[in-house]
């Protein structure tokens, strides 16, 4: 995979730039306390921070008010859900941009996922970042928590790889620039060039969408390894993890069943083969095919481990790499029966990229 850069560990900017923070949420009461204590005690001034609560069935908005009361730079708004045509993520941040108001002069946007936990130098690390590599648009990923799932040394290495596949994280190469969901810092000229949320308005991988959109306006981007500055809830535990990617896996072959059975049997086949081999090759007393599985085998842990590495997962899970193919294949071939089944959602609506093809 393209190596992800470091951040740059700079002084504050002077003047400081005014940022506004976005936080869509739905139904987080477990984790949002977590997310706008952090933002509150972000180091960066002057910050605005805007909480949009997105039709949640659950406390969420009563959490965030209470966050509100004690300070008065945050703002929370409400939406009743998303409309025709929009994605519901999609929509929660557009209507946070719409709610911040008109941008001021030197403004920059960060959109950040309510299952965070931001450090107190997140944002002015990104600023710095941002100033340093002449970037319009820089992303992080969120490291793992504490007792973190089976999800992130297993299933995120290899998904990491399959998306680093078709996004470039430095933006330059590629059909698309990678940028991830949990944490992205954009500049308001740029989003503003690009028709803000309203032009992805359907698109549920919103974070690669937006990241390309601005790269094809002349913008550069940049996707940074600043796991110390980020702590992602949304993974954990495991079966949460499995439903983020079979969402993503779905939203990216745009719920095409064919491709994602022909993906399912193919990362399934790459998982096994290796083992196979290995197994064939000793009972048939075949060296050959026994250098061919272990060479195979090994080729498969290195990447494995650089992957893991890269968002924060431990390296010594690289020995499981052919199980965790086979994971992938298993996560291609459970979206492709729900969305056969119509029952593809995500935060228990349907996903407005399938609504189409349906």
């Amino acid at each position: 995979m393209p190596p992800i850069s470091e951040p740059v560990y700079s002084e504050h900017l002077v003047p400081p730039p005014p940022v506004t923070v976005v936080v869509p949420a739905r139904n987080e009461v477990p984790v949002l306390d977590y997310c706008l204590r952090g933002l509150r005690k972000q180091d960066h001034e002057p910050m605005r921070i805007v909480v949009v609560d997105d039709d949640s069935t659950d406390a969420t908005a009563e959490l965030a008010h209470r966050h509100a009361r004690i300070d008065p730079r945050i703002t929370v708004v409400a939406t009743a859900g998303p409309p025709p045509g929009w994605a519901g993520k999609t929509h929660a941040m557009h209507v946070g941009v719409q709610a911040a108001g008109a941008g001021q002069p030197g403004e920059w946007l960060a959109f950040i996922d309510a299952d965070t936990e931001p450090a107190p130098q997140l944002v002015t690390r990104l600023l710095a970042t941002a100033a340093e590599l002449d970037a319009d648009l820089v992303s992080t990923p969120g490291g793992p928590p504490a007792g973190a799932s089976l999800v992130w040394s297993l299933l995120m290495p290899p998904g990491t790889q399959l998306i680093c596949e078709n996004a470039a994280p430095d933006g330059r190469r590629g059909r698309k620039a990678f940028a991830i969901g949990h944490c992205i810092l954009v500049r308001r000229t740029y989003f503003d060039k690009i028709g803000g949320w309203g032009a992805l308005a359907e698109l549920g991988n919103e974070d690669i969408a937006l990241a390309t959109a601005v790269r094809d306006a002349g913008g550069r981007t940049r996707t940074v390894r600043s796991l110390d500055t980020l702590t992602s809830h949304g993974m954990d535990p495991f079966d949460r993890g499995w439903s983020s990617f079979r969402k993503s896996f779905s939203v990216g072959t745009q719920g095409s069943i064919p491709l994602l059975v022909g993906a399912g049997i193919a990362h399934l086949a790459f998982g096994l083969t290796p083992p196979a081999a290995l197994i064939t090759g000793w009972h048939g007393r075949r060296r050959w095919l026994i250098a061919a599985g272990v060479v195979a085998w090994g080729a498969q842990g290195v990447a494995h481990a650089r992957a893991a590495q890269a968002m924060g997962a431990t390296a010594r899970s690289a020995p499981a790499a052919p199980l965790a193919w086979t994971l992938v294949g298993g996560l291609f071939l459970d979206a492709a029966r729900s969305v056969r089944r119509g029952a593809m959602q995500w935060k228990d609506r349907p996903l407005a990229a399938l609504r189409r093809r349906q």
